[in-house]
């Protein structure tokens, strides 16, 4: 089991989380673009490349929210185990405007 968050300890990681996650986000979605045209383009080459790099990003964001001890549910989606509910946050809404948090109730 992981760190148990409050709902005060997890809103006060998000200005870290968003400083991570927005320039993160942000070349993601200009990798997917380029990825988009490469695969038009029918250049497997580059789009390869495109997705290797896609990944690595991806890997990168995961393992940055794995050090803040959120639990990654998803791409832009982390969860702080609140003990016997769950915080989820969802960071590609938050990059654009406020967060978006919902509270689910863990099954026993």
């Amino acid at each position: 089991m992981g760190r148990i968050f409050t709902l005060d300890e997890a809103k006060a990681l998000m200005p870290q989380v968003k400083a991570t996650t927005e320039p993160v986000y942000t070349l993601a979605a200009s990798l997917a673009e380029e990825l988009s045209q490469a695969e038009e383009a029918s250049d497997e080459a580059r789009a390869e490349n495109l997705r290797e790099r896609l990944q690595t990003l991806v890997q990168s964001w995961q393992q940055s929210m794995q050090d803040l001890e959120a639990e990654v549910k998803g791409l832009w989606l982390v969860d702080f185990d609140s003990g016997d509910s769950t915080l989820t946050f969802d960071l590609g809404k938050f990059v654009k405007e406020d967060v978006e948090f919902y509270w689910f109730k863990k099954k026993s």
